[in-house]
């Protein structure tokens, strides 16, 4: 029995299982579904909480009619949806997004953390390996690059726009 047949049992055992919650109280509701399952002695490998999907979270379970008995008693936590989940449709969940994937050259920013907090200005190069972007301040009298981690600045008007608008 080789090291990949392991893998193999051991996710069939296992099963993804859908919790509703109450909006915005997702991360409580795991907090009390792990602690109540400690107390339990339930086996609970793994809870996700992800920000784009408000009103539900994902847990790992072996055995879902005990998971379902111990919700029922779970503040927050409004009931288990039937059927179970596969990995690859939540996998998207588990791979952190880049800051800068949804910025390209040309569209304009505001800065929103830092020194140049409420500037405006126009992206002129990107580093997705660092998650950095170069941009030139529109207010600035001389134009100088300034480089700032993608978390920074928030986008405005996207170059895309700009062209459409010219036409």
């Amino acid at each position: 029995m080789g090291e990949s047949d392991l893998e193999d049992t051991a996710e069939e055992k296992t099963k993804i299982i859908s919790v509703k919650t109450q909006v915005g109280k997702e991360q409580n509701t795991a907090d009390l579904i792990n602690s109540r399952a400690d107390k339990s002695k339930i086996q609970i490998p793994s809870i996700l909480v992800t920000p784009e999907l408000r009103g539900y979270l994902f847990l790992e379970s072996y055995d879902k009619e005990r998971i379902k008995d111990m919700i029922k008693t779970v503040s927050y936590a409004r009931n288990m949806l039937e059927g179970d989940i596969p990995i690859e449709q939540i996998e998207h969940f588990l791979v952190p997004a880049s800051a800068v994937a949804k910025i390209s050259e040309g569209d304009v920013v505001e800065m929103v953390s830092g020194p140049f907090r409420g500037e405006t200005a126009k992206v002129t190069h990107i580093d997705d390996t660092k998650e950095e972007i170069t941009v030139e301040l529109f207010e600035s009298v001389v134009p100088i690059p300034i480089t700032v981690r993608g978390e920074q600045v928030r986008v405005i008007k996207r170059k895309e726009e700009e062209k459409k608008k010219e036409s």
